[in-house]
């Protein structure tokens, strides 16, 4: 048997199919919280559920793709190195694209909590919670 029969795919479960998952899994349940209960729709929750998932799917491909912050990262140093050459010259560019790269990355992150928190909504928040905890007890 070689390597790559013995390689399993790996499943990664997001929280936008677990929770889709689940409402698929007892929607015929009677017991399974309904979204009208909770002033919403299956399909409201969906909608939300796919736009936090993209918010969140976007953070953890910006620590992946480091083109951006490398790029920032050795600017300074292309800059400076126009003024001279020296050690001096190259650290300090090298901090300075260091801080341009953590201001890029907080930016960033705070960008998507922004983002996270404009499109926040109790009424399905609930029904989710309800969903997930469904689940647990059920399990």
């Amino acid at each position: 048997m070689s390597i790559l029969h013995s390689i399993k795919p790996r499943c990664v479960v997001d929280f936008e199919h677990m929770v889709t998952g689940i409402m698929e899994s007892y929607k015929d349940n009677p017991d399974f919280p309904r979204a009208e209960e909770y002033g919403t729709t299956d399909e409201e929750v969906r909608d939300y559920v796919y736009d936090k998932q993209r918010i969140l799917d976007r953070e953890e491909e910006r620590s992946k793709n480091l083109v951006v912050p490398g790029i920032i990262l050795v600017m300074p140093v292309i800059i400076l190195s126009g003024f001279g050459n020296g050690v001096v010259l190259l650290l300090l560019g090298v901090f300075i694209g260091v801080v341009l790269m953590l201001a890029y990355f907080m930016l960033m992150h705070a960008s998507d909590k922004r983002r996270l928190k404009k499109m926040y909504d109790s009424r399905i928040e609930e029904y989710i919670k309800a969903v997930i905890g469904f689940d647990e007890k059920s399990v």
